[in-house]
């Protein structure tokens, strides 16, 4: 299983919020024999050494399957190392128990994952194979195939992609998937309701609804101000997904989820809305 540290969640929160994505042109790859959200400790010892791997289509697959080199377009949400990660053999003394193996952006973990723990003793030699290491993007739902790929290409792979300059959020009346769906009402006004991806739009991890960079262990924001829909001048039956969208009508779907209530949007009702801090965006 693979995991985002605290800093990670934070670039990314403020990668939604319009802060842009600073990333090194290469990984620096360590074994760690302990880690966290918020530490970690790298294996250390005789001729150990980190290893480079490039953020590149050639050195990590696409989200369609182990040694892909195209950009991505599956729906696993994963992306794996596509040559041999070889640390060498391991000098005199050994270099402790390992039990993660960490990506480094310059200095700072940005993700781990996990492998069965092992104690390197002085003569292993220690590699990973072509497909072993293999980091995964909210798989379980919420975040959309479409988004994940974004994702996993721009942060594992160094291709373009920038974050549009509004999220749309929307109600629906069915559920939607990673890969996309989640009807609409059609009828009585309905209309997406724009949030900036900004700094202003969004707050930021530590929860507090400031135009602050995020900072927090949570690695969540959510809206800074309501969200209110049209009001319904025709039964628009019962929204039970929201939808955050990256276009104002049709576009691609990015991340939903189920409403904790499912609401039945009347004509003559009153506007669906969502307060500030209803609408959250977590990684984790």
């Amino acid at each position: 299983m693979s995991k985002l540290t605290n800093y990670a969640e934070n670039l990314l929160a403020d990668y939604v919020r319009g802060q842009g994505l600073s990333l090194a042109s290469d990984w620096t790859v360590h074994l760690l024999t302990a880690v966290s959200d918020s530490s970690h400790t790298k294996c250390t010892g005789t001729g150990y050494a980190g290893q480079t791997v490039a953020r590149s289509l050639a050195a990590w697959a696409g989200t369609q399957g182990a040694g892909t080199t195209l950009a991505s377009t599956g729906t696993s949400h994963q992306t794996s190392n596509n040559g041999l990660i070889d640390f060498g053999t391991v000098g005199a003394g050994g270099w402790g128990t390992m039990v993660a193996i960490g990506l480094f952006n310059g200095t700072d973990l940005f993700a781990w994952a996990d492998v069965d723990a092992r104690a390197l003793a002085e003569s292993d030699d220690v590699s990973f194979a072509a497909g072993s290491v293999v980091f995964t993007l909210g798989l379980t739902g919420g975040l959309s195939d479409y988004f994940a790929n974004k994702l996993i290409d721009l942060i594992w792979r160094a291709q373009a992609y920038s974050t549009p300059a509004n999220l749309y959020a929307a109600y629906a009346t069915t559920a939607p998937t990673n890969a996309g769906g989640g009807t609409e009402p059609s009828v009585g006004g309905y209309a997406r309701v724009a949030i900036p991806s900004t700094l202003s739009g969004w707050g930021p991890t530590q929860g507090d609804l400031s135009t602050d960079p995020s900072s927090g262990t949570g690695g969540r924001i959510s809206n800074r101000s309501a969200v209110i829909f049209p009001s319904p001048s025709a039964d628009q039956g019962i929204a039970t997904h929201t939808k955050l969208m990256d276009a104002s009508t049709s576009g691609n779907l990015m991340l939903w989820r189920a409403l904790t209530t499912p609401k039945t949007v009347a004509s003559g009702g009153p506007a669906p809305r969502f307060d500030a801090d209803a609408l959250g965006i977590t990684f984790a």
